[in-house]
């Protein structure tokens, strides 16, 4: 035997082995000899078994992208070894597509991002910029949770324990999602991570919206048309001027800029005197607090004016920045749902050379505190957004499906709501408003004789639009594709433009 051949017979001896390797993790042969995967080193094979998220994305990459299994791989080992990128963050934002040195500015971003949150986390919990570099740190290390994440669970107000308890709170919930789809398909554990991945990837259903969108319930023909949470970033970026999206983040320069057509009083907590304090009051109730820095309602709370409002004032200043507002009065029909919160509309909207047309919407309720927001406790339900008539069952955090609200027992589907032309007037109104703005997602409340203004997003969650019609199989992209059509074009004519300058 020459030496040329007993290199064959060590490369095929190994090659062997890994192939074996390879079929004990669910590989078939056909599918091992399509990718070449026999190429793959030893120590390739010895990450895919200890890194099941190495070996998802490569299976999506193959799958959604109809890459080579091989190339998959090789492109989400550097991302990670070199990048320092989880293998779900490198494919659900498109770096697969892009060179090392696109993929080095997005993690740059990204770092810039996280410093970002260390500093807010510093501003909202009354830090020294060094104990949040500090504690976010350590949360890092310990539990797994950047600065962004610690910032928007406000990990900052919990203690260790508290912050474990609601990781594994977090875990026992997915899991309980994951055996529910296990129960209706038979699945593993893996193939159902493996399909959610998917269907990010090929449809671009956020990881959120999976279980309650119910999508391995469809075949793919029927996931490519839903509605999809990129699709709203598409929008944004056609239809606004990015240097004024900032007007509608801010719940403060919000307040400032649409305060005339909320008809709402508003108050700071910062650098304000108690006399001030006091004009404010005069003539009010209820008043309904927003912290700044924070979403999703996180830290909301309704404050009545009452007793020793030196107390109040006290209380009020010494809380992190906060919004305080006029509590609003809503329609009684809305009230019969659920009367601790304000129950609003969200109303997706466009203006299109200068026609104001409503694109879709959904209802938010309250059925757990002073919020409606469903990760707050609440339900939500799609609306027809040309009658204002609900048109699903509700949903709530827990994916459940409610035909009746859960504390009132009021019934959902077919209810309109009222005074819809003044919710559809007040849309046209703030979207008309500013210069630049043509594309937002407005909170509405109803009132007996006017709809409210309560907050506009400019990215607004299309998934979660889309997610009330997941147990009906049916798909809503068609609501958005006109609009989306000439994004393209637009985005490319703008880029142009730009580079003329």
């Amino acid at each position: 035997m020459g030496i040329l051949d007993i290199f064959k017979s060590n490369k095929n001896t190994g090659n062997k082995a890994n192939i074996e390797a390879l079929k004990e993790l669910g590989y078939s042969e056909n599918y091992i000899v399509k990718n070449k995967m026999e190429s793959l080193s030893h120590e390739d094979v010895e990450l895919l078994k200890a890194d099941e998220e190495i070996r998802l994305v490569s299976e999506v990459l193959v799958k959604a992208k109809k890459m080579n299994f091989v190339e998959a791989f090789a492109k989400v080992r550097n991302a990670q070894e070199n990048f320092g990128l989880k293998p779900s963050i490198y494919a659900f934002n498109g770096l697969y597509r892009k060179n090392d040195e696109v993929v080095r500015e997005f993690v740059e971003k990204r770092e810039a991002k996280q410093k970002r949150a260390v500093k807010r986390i510093a501003q909202v919990a009354g830090w020294t910029l060094e104990k949040s570099k500090e504690e976010t740190e350590r949360a890092y290390e310990k539990f797994g949770v950047l600065p962004m994440e610690y910032y928007t669970e406000l990990y900052y107000n919990l203690t260790d324990d508290e912050i474990a308890a609601k990781k594994e709170e977090e875990e026992k919930e997915l899991q309980r999602c994951i055996d529910w789809v296990k129960s209706e398909t038979g699945w593993t554990d893996y193939e159902v991570k493996l399909h959610r991945y998917y269907c990010r990837l090929a449809f671009g259903i956020v990881a959120h919206a999976y279980f309650p969108t119910r999508c391995w319930q469809m075949d793919d023909k029927t996931l490519k048309t839903f509605a999809r949470q990129r699709d709203s970033k598409k929008l944004r970026d056609k239809y606004n001027d990015n240097k004024h999206n900032a007007l509608l983040a801010n719940k403060v320069k919000f307040n400032m800029n649409f305060g005339e057509l909320t008809g709402r009083k508003f108050w700071l907590n910062r650098d304000t005197s108690y006399e001030e304090f006091l004009e404010f009051v005069d003539g009010l109730d209820v008043l309904f607090c927003k912290p700044v820095n924070l979403s999703h309602a996180a830290g909301t709370r309704k404050v009545k004016v009452e007793g020793d409002l030196r107390a109040l004032y006290e209380d009020l200043i010494s809380q992190p920045k906060t919004l305080v507002e006029e509590c609003v009065k809503q329609h009684h029909e809305m009230n019969e749902f659920y009367d601790n919160s304000v129950n609003t509309v969200r109303i997706f909207c466009v203006l299109d050379n200068d026609k104001f047309v409503p694109l879709a919407g959904f209802v938010r309720f309250g059925a757990n505190g002073v919020a409606d927001n469903i990760v707050a406790g609440g339900v939500g339900c799609g609306l027809d957004v040309e009658t204002g008539t609900i048109d699903t069952m509700a949903i709530d955090k827990w994916h459940d499906l409610h035909e009746t609200h859960p504390v009132s027992g009021k019934k959902f589907e077919g209810f309109k709501i009222p005074n819809w032309d003044l919710v559809l007037e007040a849309a046209e109104r703030g979207l008309r408003h500013i210069e630049g703005i043509n594309y937002v997602g407005w909170d509405i409340a109803v009132c007996e004789d006017k709809a409210v203004l309560i907050e506009g997003n400019t990215l607004p969650s299309i998934s979660t639009y889309q997610m009330f019609y997941g147990y009906k199989h049916e798909g809503k992209r068609y609501r958005f594709k006109k609009y989306l059509d000439s994004v393209g074009k637009e985005v490319l004519k703008s880029a142009v433009k730009e580079a003329k300058k």
